[in-house]
């Protein structure tokens, strides 16, 4: 009876926080939305119109499952009845593996994620982390700050990929974080001062000695592994390849170097320190009443724990810029342009137009405790998020004032992934590319790595089969069974494959970013896609028929029905009478089924977001 009793009342407890959590974020969704209307209004400017239900299901899916809608699930959003079902729908597909995938991908392109780190190195275990903490909508601020202070090797522990990202190189990892997490245009100071922004390089320095004793390049380990590898007579040349990856695996490490510090750089010109002093950590500020904020407060006495002091004021909720720069990039995610351009540099944002804005943004971030998925939602239930899409506004006529989203072209990761929705459904969510369980395999728990236990070790992986780390073989749906393949073609999505891509496929030549610069992807157009879309393998796989499309529409009874479907698959839409009639008579010419879905694949507006 208790705890009948204790249930009963943890259930009202946590329906009474629900109900509070919904009031607070209803009104900040007003805000938001009174916020930009008033700034229209008295610029003489009228919000969008509405987007009808096939509109906003097509960008919701795309922007939040990073896909298009299946036929089916188009289907059964604009069969519901209820006045809520917009709201529903959000919530629902937060909590799907389709957001789970798609923020990933916006992810590694702002961390600059890659499948290599070194000759032979894997990430694996880096990204499956990553994909962990975004599964379970873990804190953005708890997610940075275990990536600024892991310690350990890679192979066991997967935030320390962050800082192995720039591994031996840890002022253009300082560069990247300041400019990632914080807005802050750093990057000229790390060799002289800002001609600009006005940021120093002893101020760059005295940011980097935070990380002055962590060690993310084992020289010493890096000469041993070469030096086995030479001697090793048991492995050919190939084999020696597998040989020096697990090898490199296991040096991949963070380690803490008591008593190192950063030294000033011998060309060092400035008056106020000498090359080769040492340097001692000290927290920048953007307005001289920052240092007396609560995120200042932190130990600079004890070397040891700088790197703690640093990821303690990086991600604190009083920080002057983390939780504006993660809620400027998150806008941009779902509007298409941001509040403050570049978001890159926020050095000065409160002169930027929409300054305002940005902080009812930023208390947003603090008030879901940087939950991206909380305040995702926030923005996807804004009136201004579900109006029409406005075309490319043009800088020289003022700032744009977000009466509706940018329109802009799915990325190439939504299109990859709404390609594989044709070709598989909705079951492509539940693919999983598990290459962490066999690189961690790799690891060698002895601390001293000699040439007999690596030797050892390299045959058990061998023997196993455990050589390659294939995306093909690594493949399989979370129940265990086989994924869908396409003749020689494996159907995943996007985040479930190489990272990134070779340049040759799809995903590159529509822009995924390289990985080499934070936040490389690009949305421009050209000639070769259009060649890619019109001639590449996409016309082979969609009307093959192991394509979930082309086999689905192939069954329906008449041809009319054919053509429903088709453009219900691809364009999230039915086909308006003119369309419809443009197709029957294409088919009576002799046009097939897979070349209509090739069609409506080509269109423009296939591949933007409306």
């Amino acid at each position: 009876m208790l705890r009948l009793l204790l249930a009963a009342m943890m259930v009202l407890i946590c329906a009474h926080a629900s109900a509070a959590m919904d009031a607070a974020r209803a009104g900040q969704v007003a805000k938001i939305d009174a916020l930009i209307l008033s700034k229209l209004k008295a610029a003489g400017q009228s919000p969008n119109a509405p987007l009808t239900d096939e509109q906003f299901v097509r960008r919701i899916y795309i922007d939040v499952a990073g896909r298009i809608p299946t036929a089916e699930e188009l289907a059964g959003f604009l069969s519901d009845g209820s006045s809520n079902k917009r709201e529903r729908l959000i919530d629902k597909l937060l909590l799907s593996d389709g957001y789970n995938s798609q923020m990933f991908n916006w992810t590694a392109d702002m961390l600059r994620i890659k499948d290599e780190a070194g000759k032979g190195g894997r990430t694996f275990v880096y990204q499956e982390w990553l994909k962990d903490q975004i599964a379970a909508d873990k804190p953005w601020s708890d997610t940075v700050q275990k990536m600024m202070t892991a310690t350990g090797r890679i192979v066991d522990n997967g935030p320390t990929g962050y800082l192995l990202r720039d591994k031996g190189m840890p002022l253009d990892n300082l560069s990247n974080t300041m400019t990632v997490f914080l807005g802050a245009n750093v990057a000229c100071a790390q060799c002289h001062d800002h001609p600009r922004s006005g940021w120093t390089q002893r101020q760059f320095y005295e940011m980097a000695a935070f990380f002055g004793n962590a060690e993310t390049y084992q020289f010493k380990a890096q000469k041993m592994m070469n030096r086995l590898i030479r001697t090793s007579s048991e492995f050919d040349e190939g084999d020696k390849r597998f040989l020096r990856m697990l090898l490199e695996q296991n040096a991949l490490e963070v380690k803490e170097i008591p008593g190192r510090k950063l030294e000033f750089p011998e060309d060092y010109k400035y008056s106020d320190a000498k090359p080769g002093d040492a340097v001692q950590p000290k927290l920048i500020w953007w307005q001289r009443d920052d240092v007396n904020g609560a995120a200042y407060k932190v130990d600079l006495s004890k070397p040891e724990h700088w790197r703690e002091s640093f990821a303690k004021w990086l991600t604190h909720p009083d920080n002057p810029r983390f939780a504006v720069a993660i809620a400027n990039r998150l806008w941009k995610k779902a509007f298409g342009l941001a509040p403050c351009e570049p978001v890159t540099d926020l050095d000065d944002y409160d002169k930027s137009p929409h300054a305002d804005l940005l902080n009812v943004l930023a208390d947003e971030m603090r008030r879901v405790n940087f939950s991206l998925k909380e305040f995702q939602r926030t923005l996807y239930y804004t009136q201004a998020y579900q109006r029409l899409a406005s075309a490319t506004p043009d800088p020289d006529k003022g700032p744009y004032l977000f009466p509706g989203p940018v329109l802009r072209r799915m990325s190439a990761e939504q299109i990859w992934d709404s390609m594989q929705t044709l070709i598989a459904g909705e079951q492509v969510d539940h693919y999983r590319l598990r290459r962490a369980d066999e690189l961690r395999q790799y690891s060698i728990p002895e601390k001293e790595i000699t040439l007999k236990v690596a030797e050892a070790a390299a045959k058990r992986l061998q023997a196993k089969g455990e050589k390659n780390l294939t995306v093909a073989r690594n493949l399989e749906m979370d129940n265990g069974g086989s994924p869908v393949r396409v003749r020689n073609f494996v159907v995943a999505r996007a985040s479930e494959l190489e990272q990134p891509s070779k340049e040759s496929h799809l995903l590159r030549m529509f822009g995924q970013s390289d990985r080499n610069v934070a936040d490389n992807s690009s949305l421009e157009g050209s000639i070769p896609q259009i060649l890619y879309r019109m001639n590449g393998s996409v016309q082979e796989l969609l009307g093959s028929p192991a394509s979930l499309t082309y086999r689905t529409a192939a069954k329906l009874g008449s041809v009319d029905e054919q053509i429903d479907y088709l453009y219900r698959s691809i364009l999230s839409r039915r086909p308006t009478a003119e369309q419809a009639a443009a197709l029957r008579a294409a088919f009576k010419k002799g046009l097939s089924l897979s070349e209509a879905a090739w069609v409506l694949f080509n269109t423009s507006e296939f591949i933007f977001v409306q």
